[in-house]
């Protein structure tokens, strides 16, 4: 058996929706010293509803030398409202060597409202050549700051296939702007260059810009043949709005299944109506 087989047959129980048998399996992994153990029991433990576990997983790794984990437990603890766990844990990875932690810590600052910290974190990850910094800090200055100016002179300046999340993020600042052509055009590249979330993105374009509500649901759907990560939150939203009730539903506990908490947030908006 190779250090890697338990493991492997944990994510497949995941993918088969089989959660709590996952669980079993990636446990025994852990036991059996896989390294990718640790990350996929988490993950797993978020798709059977059990997010403190899963925390406590992360920190059992943390302790025992894992600091390649301090950044997803910076996520997952912020994901649970954990907001002094999450930012601990996030200076601990950067202070690691993690630089790929400067942009997950930079986010977790803008959803804190800390958006001065925030843009000083982001431009110094995509000084050091981050790829979805520069997108992030595209965003920070459209949607935070409300500064359309900058956020087009940062999306134009760093415009390029390193990094391709600039595309949609500056493509949303042009359809604000009324430039509904020129976000048209980078939307696409960026469906070529795979960006993060981008059927998501563009499914927002479509819908909110264009209205155009067939061509929007199939980009939705098409986040989730994709695998994109919240994709069943985005969808979920746009079938309640909608009206399509039972539809959202099923997507947003399909979602929760797999560790998307927003899916949880807007379930239980839905249920307490």
């Amino acid at each position: 058996m190779s250090d890697h087989d338990l493991t492997r047959r944990g994510v497949e129980l995941r993918y088969e929706d089989r959660h709590d048998e996952a669980v079993r399996t990636l446990r025994e992994a852990v036991v059996a010293g896989e390294p990718d153990a640790p990350r996929e029991l988490a993950y797993a433990l978020l798709g059977a509803d059990r997010p403190r576990e899963a925390i406590k997983v992360l920190n059992r790794a943390i302790k025992s030398g894992r600091a390649d984990l301090y950044s997803l437990l910076g996520s997952m603890a912020a994901e649970l409202g954990d907001i002094k766990c999450a930012e601990k844990a996030y200076r601990n990875a950067i202070a690691k060597g993690d630089v790929e932690a400067l942009n997950d810590y930079a986010v977790f600052l803008q959803d804190e409202e800390r958006f001065d910290e925030a843009r000083e974190v982001l431009q110094r990850s995509a000084e050091l050549g981050d790829a979805l910094a520069p997108g992030n800090l595209v965003v920070l200055y459209a949607e935070d700051l409300d500064d359309l100016a900058t956020a087009t002179e940062v999306g134009e300046k760093y415009l390029g296939p390193r990094a391709p999340g600039v595309y949609a993020a500056l493509a949303a600042v042009y359809a604000r702007l009324g430039r509904l052509e020129d976000a048209e055009s980078l939307f696409r590249q960026a469906i070529d260059l795979d960006a993060p979330r981008i059927h998501q993105r563009y499914a927002r374009f479509l819908w909110r810009h264009r209205g155009d509500l067939k061509a929007a649901e199939e980009e939705f759907w098409e986040g989730f043949n994709n695998d994109e990560e919240g994709w069943s939150s985005a969808l979920g939203e746009f079938l309640l709005d909608q009206g399509r009730v039972d539809e959202a539903r099923a997507v947003l506990e399909r979602g929760i299944a797999w560790g998307d908490l927003e899916a949880r947030h807007l379930l239980d908006e839905l249920n307490s109506r």
